[in-house]
């Protein structure tokens, strides 16, 4: 084991929160995003304490994902398959962009399993 590897929670928790931004802010850019590794910082920190803007939300999301967003502000209730027939946008995608916006609090997921509906805040 070696003698100088920093133990503590604080360290792990700094590094983890600092590679965060910076793949998220790497990645976003290489989407075709123009946004700074502050700007994604400050992004995350307000998705913490309250519901993220609509503004920054189209910032960082892909034109995939913002069409799945499109989609769920234009109804009151729907499915993980309702918005796969309707966007035409595969599967694995569908349910990272509806995990990233039950994150930012923008949608609320109504029950569990076969019948979850999602619902716009």
């Amino acid at each position: 084991m070696a003698k100088n590897k920093p133990t503590n929670q604080k360290y792990w928790e700094a590094l983890k929160r600092k590679t965060l931004i910076e793949s998220t802010a790497a990645s976003l850019r290489l989407s075709g995003i123009n946004i700074t590794e502050k700007e994604v910082e400050r992004i995350i920190d307000e998705a913490k304490t309250s519901s993220i803007s609509d503004k920054d939300l189209n910032k960082i999301l892909s034109p995939k994902q913002l069409a799945v967003w499109e989609y769920l502000q234009k109804i009151d209730e729907t499915t993980t398959g309702e918005i796969i027939k309707k966007t035409k946008i595969a599967r694995p995608t569908v349910k990272q962009v509806l995990d990233k916006l039950l994150r930012f609090k923008k949608i609320e997921r109504i029950g569990l399993g076969r019948s979850t509906r999602y619902r716009k805040l």
